[in-house]
């Protein structure tokens, strides 16, 4: 038994020992750091290295944002400070900061690509995130989606689902909406409107792309498809002067 004991106690004080020395190279640093031993003028930043492909901001921003938190000096920086502020700059989604011995800071940067405006209001991302930047009032071919703010994410699902289906006939939503009711509808780059209604929109959106092709051969050409009957569709001409729909089983 004694022997027991004697290696459970061998084996106990390394954990022990490494606390210790951890511990105290902390308290260590903490001291030399008070004490200017490791200050900015000792252990100055004289590099910043950026890496990311940069589309909207650009490396003299970034450097700009890096700057007053990186007067503190290789050890006196904080990361989380840094980090902050590159992602505070209005194109920039995320920035991850790294130290790079002995003199350098590491920023690598990603940026939002914007595919979509949000109820005319702020662009959305290619991963969905909502932003602003000045000056987007002039950005052209961007997406128009709608709806109420709690939907967004599903919006942007959706619109992304319905692109890659209808993508297949060579068509594109330019606008998606959905109301407080739950109820969708589309407009496509050919100017066409489709309504899809409250359910089952992904099976009706299959039962149009049924469809299209048939319909895209009519002389007269749609105008607006209205998706929410059980057993067929019903559709308005583009030349038709009554405005009269034509139901199609």
């Amino acid at each position: 038994m004694a022997n027991t004991g004697n290696e459970s106690a061998r084996l106990i004080r390394p954990a022990w020992l490494a606390t210790l020395v951890l511990v105290g190279t902390i308290g260590l640093l903490a001291l030399w750091l008070r004490s200017g031993l490791i200050g900015a003028e000792q252990w100055p930043i004289r590099w910043l290295d950026i890496d990311g492909e940069l589309r909207r901001a650009s490396a003299s921003q970034i450097r700009a944002a890096v700057a007053r938190p990186a007067q503190r000096g290789f050890f006196g920086a904080d990361l989380g400070e840094v980090r902050a502020a590159v992602e505070g700059l209005p194109w920039v989604a995320r920035a991850e900061v790294s130290r790079h011995w002995p003199d350098a800071l590491l920023v690598r940067v990603t940026e939002h690509r914007p595919v979509a405006r949000w109820n005319d209001r702020r662009l959305l991302s290619d991963q969905g995130e909502e932003f602003d930047v000045d000056g987007s009032d002039g950005m052209q071919g961007l997406a128009r989606l709608h709806g109420p703010q709690a939907l967004r994410s599903e919006v942007f699902e959706t619109w992304q689902q319905m692109r890659r289906r209808l993508a297949g006939a060579g068509l594109d939503i330019v606008r998606l909406e959905v109301d407080a009711r739950g109820a969708w509808q589309a407009r496509l780059d050919t100017g066409l409107t489709v309504i899809f209604g409250r359910e089952n929109i992904h099976e009706r959106l299959a039962r149009f792309l049924s469809v299209y092709p048939a319909l895209q051969r009519d002389e007269r050409r749609p105008e607006r498809i209205d998706m929410r009957y059980t057993n067929g569709l019903a559709v308005r001409w583009r030349q038709s002067s009554s405005g009269v729909s034509e139901q199609h089983g």
